[in-house]
């Protein structure tokens, strides 16, 4: 089997997706939670199917921004209450 070119690999690649995408559309399954997880399968999108992507990305990040925010939250609270544990356990 010969090598393959840059540009015959992407559009290997691209119809593979397209396969998929078109596959997961035919059996009734989230194409849109499959491009979540796969981003090259967004452009295989219909319109809207990408305006979903788009929200369903945004909420996503939103999520974890404030997940991040809240364990931040979470270390600095321990870290207070740590360092007064400290400081009452050393005036008595």
């Amino acid at each position: 089997m010969s090598k393959l070119n840059a540009e015959e690999r992407k559009a290997r690649d691209n119809e593979r997706f397209s396969q998929r995408v078109d596959e997961r559309r035919v059996k009734g399954e989230d194409v849109v939670a499959y491009a979540l997880a796969n981003d090259k399968a967004f452009k295989f999108l219909t319109k809207t199917e990408k305006h979903s992507f788009k929200e369903r990305k945004a909420e996503l990040e939103e999520q974890a921004k404030l997940k991040k925010q809240q364990q931040f939250d979470l270390k600095a609270q321990q870290e207070l209450e740590k360092v007064e544990a400290e400081f009452t356990a050393t005036e008595e």
